[in-house]
Order: C-alpha cells, then structure tokens, then sequence
C-alpha cells in the first residue's frame, strides 16, 4: 500500500496533467482551500486531495460530450485509484464526497467537502481566478462575448455553492462588481467599440 504522502504527489501530478485549464487557474482554488483548511481546523491533506482529484475526468468528459457527468466519472475513478494507497475509512470517504459534493449537488458529510466545494468558488469569483480563467479561454480563441458568457456563467453557479461565512466575505464583493462590469459590457453599448 501507498503512503498518504504518496497519493498527494499522485493526486498533485494527475491534477496537472489532467485537468483542462492554467496551471495558475487550478492554483487558485489549491491556495485557498489550504487557507480555509487552516481557518476551518480541517484536514489539509484531504482538502488537498479533494481539490486535486475533483476534476481530473473533465477534460475526458468534454471529449466525450459528458461534461455534466464529470463528477461522476471522477468519483467512480477515484474510488479504484484510492484503493493502492492506505487511507483510513474515514479518510477515503471524506475524500470522494470532496469530489461528489464540488458543485453543491450533493450534501457536504464532512467540512473538508465543504471547503473543496468553497475553494473552487475561487476560481471563478476572486480576480485572481477570474482573470486566469479568462486567459485559459482566449487561448482557446474563443471571441470576447463568448469568453465573458462563460465567465459569467461560471460566476453565477460557483456563487450559488459558496457556504463558508469566510469565502461569503472574501468573494461577494468581487462577485457584485464582476456581475456589474459584465452586464455594461455585455449591453448593446457595451459593444459600440467593435462596429
């Protein structure tokens, strides 16, 4: 059997080479789960962990027009990868409800899914996510409409997951402002600059 120690390094490499976004993109979620681990006396290592397997089948689900059923390709992945490594009960199952309960869909059973699921919320609320993630879909050439649709929708489901009072009080002003410059530019006059 693999040591904890081991499955974060493993956890940590998949994450890089499987999930489809910036390095910095996928960091800022990394980054603030460690600090919502500290602040919430949660498990570290299994915040870590949650964070780095949650979406490592979304890059395979979009090939194969599966998005939406990423979250389950990851769980049933996860549940035989987790098999090589020695993990109490409780950690193991700690570890696939982070996965499962990433988008709010199914309930935390422990603060540590909560935590992953608040994390990922950064990604998408907190400028420092916003902006990568809006430099992973330029790469993509997407034009600047599409780009700010898909930001902006991704504002909108991550706010509706946010639970932590904490990342309540780190993300809403970002999510208001966000909410008000993508309105304006998203209006008709917004666009007069292109004709």
């Amino acid at each position: 059997m693999k040591s904890k120690e081991q499955l974060l390094k493993d956890a940590f490499s998949l994450a890089n080479e499987t999930i489809p976004t910036t390095k910095t993109h996928i960091y800022v979620a990394f980054e603030y789960g460690e600090q919502l681990a500290n602040i919430y006396h949660a498990d570290k290592d299994i915040v870590a962990i949650g964070l780095y397997l949650m979406d490592i089948k979304l890059k395979e689900a979009g090939r194969l027009g599966k998005k939406k059923e990423h979250v389950k390709m990851t769980s049933d992945f996860a549940k035989q990868f987790l098999k090589d490594y020695d993990l109490k009960k409780e950690e193991y199952e700690k570890i696939i409800n982070c996965i499962e309960a990433h988008h709010g869909s199914v309930p935390f059973n422990c603060v540590e899914a909560e935590i992953c699921a608040n994390a990922d919320c950064y990604r998408f609320i907190h400028p420092k996510g916003v902006f990568a993630y809006f430099q992973f879909l330029t790469s993509k050439q997407s034009s600047l409409e599409e780009c700010i649709e898909k930001v902006k929708s991704k504002l909108e489901e991550k706010h509706k997951i946010i639970s932590l009072d904490r990342a309540k009080e780190d993300l809403e002003d970002s999510y208001q402002s966000f909410c008000k410059l993508f309105a304006k530019v998203l209006s008709k006059e917004g666009y007069e600059y292109e004709k």
